[in-house]
Order: structure tokens, then C-alpha cells, then sequence
């Protein structure tokens, strides 16, 4: 080992030789010699160690590579126009819950099992953990600080949360591209997906009672600005129910993916197609009579440059898209008295997808049609609705 100094610098530096014949050098960032011969040792003691253990030369703690991973997220955003909502979620992830947790731990000592401890303090979170002290959150909009209760806010225990998984994997990759983690140690992390279960869905009458309470709650919204956004979600919900298509794929539709034919009796029916970018990628969804009504309504409130075939179907009077309409729904929900089922298990957006599928067994409808129709498989169908199946050929 080498002690040396170098001319732009009063303090004294160490070199010494790799085992692949390259050298390593490190400063001590001492002007004291007895005191940087000491540095020195101790940081070769460290170097052979991390050699020995097949570890990096030079390592960083985890909260500051998730730090960089942000920093690279946002400089590709920026670059390619994209919005910031994918940035955001990474740095609430990561604020909230990987760096309180993991702190400045080096990030090449994290192991499995720190994951599965992770784990555990993330399901108690909000139970019992720092959460469970929080009674407000604080976040920025349009410049202004928001201050909103959390009570309603507190969804998630970490056993579903597969976005913390993704940023977690990310961070390690960021780690390994950066030279601070070799990618023989980085720790598997393994997503816990929930079991499978069927959503509940509606029965005929509660369908009925839901459309019959439409206009009302429509009404009873509390600014007159508020009824169009009220009416359009009564008409998203009414297309989910005739066509079984998925929220995410309904919300994609423009208008040109909207078209109208004649089946072989002479009725008027309603086409829509899929979006190649969706999950089961394009396909054609059949919807039920009387959808074709609601879209030609839709169409005759919106202005001839509002419904051109690149125009998003699902946006406001003003022209504005609206991409989520599960608030809306479970008021709607609430407002009609419907919002659970028997069981207190309580309906979503996605419960209408699961009412047409369920309703189009009970109407003797193949499992082949119904999985074209709907873009899944029979196997899926025969998975989450045996029930139904079984009923009907009892």
C-alpha cells in the first residue's frame, strides 16, 4: 500500500493494488501522516472484507439511491413531455415508506429477509405503526398547501401494495447500474398477491334501482356545475353494465372507436373496439340494446370538434378528460342504496364488469362468448363465476 500526496491537495492519499492488477485509490482526507496511516489501514481492512464477501468497492446508503432513482424518473419525464403523476407515486412511495424505513442502511446489506421485515412494519403501519399517529395529510396543489382529514385516507395495509414492490426493485436496479450493488446481491423481492376472489356485482333489481335513482342524484348535486360531471358518470357506469368492458379500457375509448350497426333482424346495435394499449390489447365489445342510446346522447351534447375520432368519449362539457370515476360512483352508490351487498361487501366501479358477465350466464350465454366479448379466458370465467355455472346446470 501506497501513502502519498498530490499536489492539488494538502491532504494524504492510499493506493494499493486490486487482485486483478489495477489500482484502487482512496483519499483520507487527513493532512496528518500518523493519522492518515491509520485511515489507511482501516479502510484496506474494509476494502479486503467487501472483496472477500463479493460486495462493491464503494456502496451507498438507501435512502440516497432512491434519491437518485427520483432524480433520473423526473430527467426522463421532463424529457420526453410526460406528465409528473408516475414521479409522484414513486416519491410518495418512497417518502412515506422505504426511506423512513430502510433510512441510510448501505444498500448492499440489505438481505431477504430485511425485506420480510419490511413487510411486517408496513402491514402496521397504520395500525400501530407511525401512521396510526398521523391525523392529517399534508400535500401541495396548485401552490397551495391542502390539509385533508386521513380517516378516509387510509386504504392499503402493504399486503396489495405491488407499486412499493416495483420502487423497491427499481431502487436495487439503480443501485447495480450505478456500481454500488452487485447484481449477485441483490435481494429477491417477491410480491404477496392477494387471493383471488370474485368482486360482488348487482342483482337485476339493483341494477334497475340504481338507473331509476339517477336523475335524482343528478339533481341533488350541490352546485349546477356539478350535474354534468354527475350525468356523464350515470352514462360511463350504463356502458360498463351493457358492454362488461374493464374501467381502464372504457376509459381509453375515443370516439372513433365508436360505431353503430345492424344486426341480421334490422336493430340498431352499438360496436366499440379496445384499444391496442389496454391489457388484452384490440378487440371488438358488442354492447347490450340500449346502450346506443346513451352514446347517441352524448354525442348530441358535445360540439361537432368534441366528437372527432381522436377525441377522448369520456370528458366534461369544457372538453376536459376524465380518467376516474370511483368517487362519483360510490356516492351514486350510497345515494341509492346499494353501495353493499348482502354481506357488507361493498361494489366498485369494476362491479359492473362482473354483473354483465354474471348476467350473461344466467342468460345461458357460452363462457367462449362471453371471454370474447369481455377479452379473458374461459378458464378465468369458469374460476370466479363456478358458482353461477353451477347454478344453471344444477
Amino acid at each position: 500500500m501506497l501513502i502519498f500526496h498530490r499536489a492539488d491537495s494538502p491532504n494524504w492519499y492510499a493506493q494499493w493494488r486490486r487482485n486483478d492488477g489495477s489500482q484502487f485509490q482512496r483519499g483520507l482526507r487527513t493532512a496528518d501522516r500518523a493519522a492518515a496511516i491509520e485511515v489507511a489501514r482501516t479502510e484496506y481492512m474494509k476494502y479486503t472484507f467487501r472483496e472477500e464477501h463479493g460486495l462493491s468497492e464503494t456502496t451507498k446508503g438507501f435512502g440516497a439511491v432512491a434519491d437518485v432513482l427520483l432524480a433520473e424518473l423526473e430527467a426522463k419525464r421532463l424529457a420526453r413531455g410526460e406528465s409528473d403523476g408516475k414521479v409522484k407515486a414513486y416519491r410518495q412511495r418512497i417518502e412515506r415508506y422505504l426511506k423512513p424505513y430502510f433510512g441510510q442502511r448501505p444498500i448492499d446489506q440489505i438481505r431477504p429477509a430485511d425485506i420480510e421485515k419490511y413487510r411486517d412494519w408496513r402491514l402496521a403501519y397504520w395500525i400501530t405503526g407511525p401512521g396510526s399517529k398521523q391525523e392529517f395529510l399534508e400535500y401541495r396543489r396548485a401552490g397551495k398547501v391542502i390539509r385533508a382529514p386521513l380517516a378516509n385516507r387510509r386504504k392499503g395495509n402493504g399486503d396489495k401494495a405491488l407499486g412499493e414492490d416495483v420502487t423497491l426493485r427499481q431502487i436495487f436496479a439503480c443501485a447495480v447500474k450505478n456500481g454500488w450493488l452487485e447484481q449477485g446481491r441483490v435481494p429477491l423481492v417477491k410480491s404477496r398477491r392477494p387471493s383471488d376472489k370474485s368482486r360482488p356485482h348487482f342483482t337485476q333489481a339493483e341494477v334497475d334501482a340504481l338507473m331509476v335513482s339517477a336523475p335524482a342524484w343528478i339533481e341533488a348535486a350541490p352546485y349546477k356545475r356539478s350535474k354534468p360531471i354527475r350525468r356523464l358518470t350515470t352514462d360511463f357506469i350504463t356502458l360498463l353494465f351493457a358492454t362488461g368492458m374493464r374501467p381502464s379500457e372504457a376509459i381509453k375509448l375515443t370516439w372513433g372507436d365508436v360505431e353503430f350497426f345492424r344486426d341480421e333482424e334490422g336493430i340498431k346495435n352499438l360496436r366499440r373496439w379496445v384499444s391496442d394499449d389496454t391489457k388484452t390489447g384490440k378487440r371488438e365489445v358488442v354492447a347490450l340494446p340500449g346502450a346506443e342510446v346513451v352514446i347517441m346522447r352524448m354525442r348530441a351534447e358535445r360540439t361537432k370538434a368534441q366528437v372527432q375520432p381522436d377525441q377522448w368519449l369520456f370528458t366534461t362539457t369544457a372538453g376536459r378528460r376524465v380518467t376516474d370515476f370511483g368517487r362519483l360512483m360510490k356516492a351514486w352508490l350510497l345515494f341509492a342504496k346499494v353501495r353493499a351487498n348482502p354481506r357488507g361487501e361493498a361494489r366498485s366501479v369494476y362491479s359492473c364488469r362482473h354483473t354483465y358477465i354474471t348476467n350473461a350466464l344466467n342468460r345461458g350465454l357460452s363462457t367462449h362468448l362471453i371471454a370474447v366479448n369481455c377479452g379473458t379466458s374461459t378458464d378465468m370465467i369458469d374460476k370466479f363465476y363456478s358458482k353461477v355455472s353451477a347454478s344453471l346446470n344444477a
